[in-house]
């Protein structure tokens, strides 16, 4: 369940957990999960025949349970209501199962059952039942689970900035709140070494290469069983050393404890360690800045503060109090960001009372914390893509039933030759391992610690490896502008003063002359920049304006405005050669994306003013009409088409008094007067242009996600490429009030060239018969918000054949990137990480550029600041998904082939040596198949994706055509060799070692069999357009060649003691030659029905896609 406590039903079944119900089934939410809980009650007979099956099958039936734990509990307990339950069955949205168990605390004199309600407030229960899941208490309250971060999560910003005790907590209180929200601590402990063994050596894949070693270790197959020991150690280690490392990591990013200042009981300022604070405790934050160790709400006061550890954002950001903001009636994390002072964030500076602390009211710590959420997002990430692992599922599935089928010809075939029971046994159990091999799932999965390897070289951090797959599957990427399309500095062009609502000719050079000094000053005023260590930090937009103006900013320490209850005013003073007064910002009403717009209080020896500045669009509703150029819009429309980026800028005298900072924002922004317009120049990144190119000729969507205005996001979309000029462009508007007969806002579309826009259609649109090859659609985010409420019907449509959303709020970013994926697209987010968080986290892949290594913003990060990276990141996830496919039939064409290899030679009852599977085993198959995976990504994106299902019908027909290619080669020799006048046909023993395997059909079956296995892998080997060529892969390449050359030796050369040693018969040399050529017909035809499959296939594809193109 999310932060807020908050639980919304997936669908009517979903309902909220009572006292009556059978079991609790609830949406448990937050940032990264969402998942059922289901309570269970364990019983006496049920607990009986569990323990007794599990000892009765020596652990069998409990181990096959470990995997299974729905099933586990089901065999355990019975469904019940919350009330009885003593466990409980957690199912997150990937069908992860946990098993939690319930524990409970009766009221008593010594045991305190509060808990936290929504206000903040404590209430104290007659029982308390909770159970700890991802490091979250779940606590059952008013008959559903809540977390620690239910506190504060219904309650109104005035009411939250009142609820800040004065005077502190008393003690009393700490020591309650403490019961409930404990200590102030991330631990990330380092697991034992014991424990992280037994979770690795438990999961199916080692107990299923244990049973194999068993089986080869009976059958004396012991060379190759100690190798794969010594290869699966090896692989435990480096698992436990890769998980160490983690937790070492994690430890550094948790920082657990430092000395902060609290106000507690009397009001006297403690100075204490940070794991001793509780919700509800008031901190005081010092000038000098500190770290944070919790998320609180900022009470008054500004502070400037670093929140690059979490969004990648690296420019300092202002926090205001929270009682400046009176537009959201509820209190909500995410709507008040700019009001929370985050964990793991730095403070920079703070600007405070005249006399008094700046204070922030504690509302979450520990793993509650949006730092916490970070870790834990690390700890429990997303399971590898779904469809993927149950297509392999599936597959091993489909070998488990070939196996079976094996297993049966095996012990009906051996029982017939009068062999002994034990032998049926071991070769029907050896013949599963050759069918299954249980090297499978780790070869698969080389592809992406290489390709995760290589990001690293590039600067590119990723906190989810198996997302590196789904990256090589998209076909839309989202593009933030500013900072990550364009540079994040702008260029100073022109200024336009309003006067008497007549606007003047454009000011290239800012001056403070009569006509344009009370613009300049608004300009100079209007902003949240602050000078830490002399130097200049806030917006880069802010510190290019201000920087025009000439003015300087100082911290004014005076105590001239005593009589205005004022945070330490910022002092600005105008040029040396300025006869203007000094001014100070009294009052900072910070920028909102949602709000569009920025507000400040300025005063001066003769007057107060507010100054606002924002998008056009928003600083013009806020006017009076009286003050606005009846051809303003035309002007905003005129620069816009050419990309300029515009702040309009107005004031409002006041006549507030000393109760500046108890004015509400409303009352601010409302009736101004339009004083100027300002034109900024944004200019492209250098690699921006290249980048979109290649994405469109790769034939994957480039889409642009702004909070620009329209037209000069349109600009910037045709001068990058993501609108083709040689397309037509079209506008999707709509007008408040024009209604249709249903009583919808009526939506009309306006063509856009290059240089005008005119309107083409006046009535509701019919986005399907617009929606065309040569057509490409922007929308504005208000317009959006209307299709979405009126019009959902079209917002599949929308989302198609819209390259270009401008003025979009995080939350329209969100739910544009949710439906790009409803219909069907593979999507990548890419952003600078301040204000794209919710879109980068809902995304497939979510790119942050950022200088941290991890960010929770997204699970892709990139050190490099422009989108070059979407590029490597598209083309390390093709190789990696490509590689896993190459693996993928590599291991079932090498299992499948020995597979009939042993089946011919069971026939007789024989079958291959102990060094006869160790050289296929190891000098074949092992080596080329990590050193295949080594294969780097090719340079460059190919016009069309690679497959994304390893069970596709290109895939299976390739692979059981190489397997018959190579099935029939290895019954020609098997037959062809017993008309040869030397041949000495196999006598059975009744012994079974590697004497008694010995045969002339299994030699000849062996030697053929070599050159298939090589042939596997140069036929799957997969190279360009998604891996570079093989011979690219220098120790893969020498590998094959000295193999290729090695076989030939062996089969051409009978050398008694390598024969021997081998266990191979002597063969004619005229046989051998034959077997060569053999060989080298079934290379042959298997490369060329390899190539006619992938042409058959690719053109089928691409037929498909023009289709889906059309339609």
């Amino acid at each position: 369940m999310g932060p807020g406590g908050s639980r919304r039903p997936r669908n009517s079944h979903h309902a909220t957990a009572t006292a009556a119900s059978a079991a609790s089934r609830q949406d448990g939410r937050d940032p990264e999960h969402e998942f059922d809980i289901i309570a269970y009650r364990t019983t006496l007979w049920r607990t009986f025949f569990f323990y007794a099956l599990s000892f009765g099958t020596c652990g069998i039936f409990r181990l096959i349970l470990h995997w299974f734990p729905k099933r586990l509990i089901q065999f355990r307990a019975k469904l019940c209501s919350v009330e009885h339950a003593d466990m409980v069955l957690v199912v997150d949205n990937h069908n992860r199962h946990d098993i939690c168990n319930i524990y409970h605390r009766n009221q008593s004199g010594t045991d305190h059952t509060v808990v936290a309600n929504t206000d903040g407030t404590l209430t104290e229960l007659e029982e308390l039942r909770w159970f700890n899941y991802r490091k979250l208490q779940y606590t059952w309250i008013d008959g559903e689970w809540s977390t620690p971060s239910r506190a504060y999560s219904h309650v109104t910003p005035e009411a939250l900035a009142k609820s800040a005790p004065a005077s502190g907590l008393k003690a009393d209180d700490v020591a309650l709140r403490r019961t409930y929200f404990g200590m102030n601590v991330m631990p990330v402990k380092l697991s034992p070494f014991y424990e992280l063994v037994y979770k690795e050596v438990l999961s199916p894949f080692y107990i299923f290469q244990a049973i194999s070693v068993t089986v080869w270790y009976i059958d004396d197959y012991v060379w190759y069983a100690l190798l794969i020991i010594v290869m699966s150690l090896y692989s435990v280690v480096m698992t436990l050393r890769q998980t160490r490392s983690q937790q070492r990591r994690l430890q550094s990013m948790v920082v657990e404890h430092d000395e902060v200042e609290v106000i507690r009981e009397n009001g006297r300022v403690c100075k204490m360690d940070s794991s001793e604070i509780v919700p509800g405790d008031v901190m005081v934050i010092p000038p000098q800045g500190c770290m944070m160790y919790c998320d609180c709400v900022l009470l008054n006061g500004t502070v400037i503060v670093n929140e690059s550890m979490l969004t990648g954002e690296s420019i300092p950001i202002t926090k205001s109090a929270i009682s400046d903001d009176g537009h959201e009636k509820v209190f909500s994390m995410e709507k008040h960001g700019k009001n929370i002072i985050f964990n793991g964030t730095k403070v920079l500076q703070t600007k405070y009372y005249k006399g008094q602390h700046v204070k922030a009211l504690v509302i979450r710590t520990a793993y509650s914390t949006t730092k916490g959420q970070l870790i834990r997002a690390i700890m429990y990430p997303k399971p590898a893509d779904f469809k993927f692992f149950s297509e392999l599922m599936k597959f091993i599935g489909v070998l488990s039933i070939v196996a079976f089928f094996g297993f049966m010809y095996t012990s009906i075939i051996l029982f017939y030759r009068g062999s002994s029971i034990r032998k049926i046994v071991i070769r029907a159990l050896d013949l599963v391992t050759i069918v299954v091999p249980p090297a499978l799932p780790a070869v698969m999965g080389i592809g992406i610690f290489y390709a995760q390897r290589r990001l690293r070289q590039m600067s590119i951090y990723c906190i989810s490896p198996t997302t590196i797959n789904t990256c090589g599957a998209i076909d839309v990427v989202c593009f933030d502008k500013t900072g990550t399309l364009t540079e994040d500095g702008l260029d100073f062009y022109a200024l336009r003063v309003v006067d008497n609502a007549r606007i003047g000719e454009n000011i290239v050079q800012i001056s403070t002359n009569d006509t344009c000094q009370n613009v300049v000053r608004a300009i100079a005023t209007c902003h949240t920049l602050s000078k830490i260590n002399h130097e200049l930090h806030g917006d880069p937009l802010d510190v290019i304006m201000f920087e025009q103006t000439g003015y300087s900013l100082e911290e004014d320490d005076s105590e001239s405005h005593e009589s205005i209850e004022s945070i330490q005013p910022i002092l600005i003073r105008p040029p040396k050669d300025s006869t203007l007064p000094d001014c100070q910002i009294v009052k900072q009403f910070t920028f909102s994306s949602g709000l569009q717009r920025q507000s400040v209080i300025v005063t001066d020896e003769d007057s107060m003013k507010a100054y606002c500045k924002g998008s056009p669009e928003m600083i013009m509703s806020l006017c009076q009409p009286e003050t606005v150029p009846e051809n303003f819009h035309d002007i905003v429309e005129e620069y816009s088409q050419h990309g300029y980026r515009l702040i309009a800028v107005a004031e409002k005298e006041l006549t507030i008094g000393s109760e500046v900072q108890k004015v509400p924002r409303q009352s601010i922004e409302c009736d101004l007067t339009l004083i100027g317009l300002v034109a900024l120049e944004n200019r492209l990144k250098p690699v921006t242009t290249e980048v979109i190119q290649q994405l469109n000729e790769a034939n994957i969507r480039s889409v642009m996600v702004t909070g620009d205005n329209i037209l000069t996001a349109l600009s910037v979309a045709r001068e990058c490429g993501i609108i083709v000029s040689k397309k037509t462009a079209y506008l999707i508007e709509h007008e408040n009030g024009v209604v249709d007969k249903m009583g919808r806002t009526i939506l009309t579309i306006r063509e856009k060239s290059e240089h005008h826009t005119q309107e083409r259609q006046s009535k509701s649109v019919d986005l399907s018969k617009m929606s065309n090859s040569e057509c490409q659609f922007a929308i504005s985010g208000s317009t959006f918000s209307v299709v979405t409420h009126e019009y959902p019907e079209l917002l599949d449509q929308l989302v198609c054949v819209c390259n270009v959303f401008a003025r979009m709020a995080p939350e329209q970013k969100q739910l544009l990137v949710e439906h790009l994926q409803t219909v069907g697209s593979t999507v990548a987010m890419c952003g600078d990480g301040a204000n794209d968080c919710a879109a980068l986290k809902a995304a497939h892949a979510g790119i942050s550029l950022s200088e941290a290594e991890a960010s929770i913003a997204a699970p892709f990060t990139s050190k490099v600041s422009d989108i070059r990276c979407v590029i490597t990141l598209i083309s390390e996830g093709r190789c990696a998904l490509v590689t896993s496919y190459s693996a993928f039939l590599c291991m079932a064409g090498y299992s499948l082939t020995q597979f009939i290899s042993i089946l011919l030679l069971y026939w007789n009852a024989t079958s291959f040596s102990q060094m006869q599977f160790l050289f296929i085993d190891i000098a074949i198959v092992t080596n080329l198949a990590f050193l295949s995976s080594k294969t780097r990504a090719y340079k460059g994106l190919a016009s069309t994706p690679p497959p994304t299902s390893i069970l596709s019908t290109a895939s299976m027909v390739s692979l059981f055509g190489q397997l018959a290619i190579g099935g029939m080669a290895q019954i020609a020799v098997f037959c062809w060799i017993t008309l040869q006048p030397w041949f000495i046909p196999f006598q059975p023993t009744h012994h079974d070692n590697d004497e008694d395997r010995k045969s002339m059909q299994g030699t000849a079956i062996f030697y053929v069999s070599l050159f298939h296995y090589i042939v596997l892998y140069f036929v799957f080997a997969a190279g360009p357009p998604y891996r570079a060529s093989i011979t690219s892969n220098k120790a893969f390449l020498m590998s094959m060649i000295s193999v290729t050359i090695g076989c030939i030796l062996l089969v051409v050369f009978y050398l008694s003691p390598i024969q021997y040693f081998l266990g191979c018969l002597w063969i004619s040399q005229e046989f051998c030659f034959i077997i060569l050529a053999v060989a080298l017909l079934t290379a042959i035809i298997s490369v060329l029905y390899d190539r006619c499959v992938d042409w058959i296939s690719t053109k089928i594809r691409e037929k498909i896609r023009q289709r889906r193109k059309g339609a």
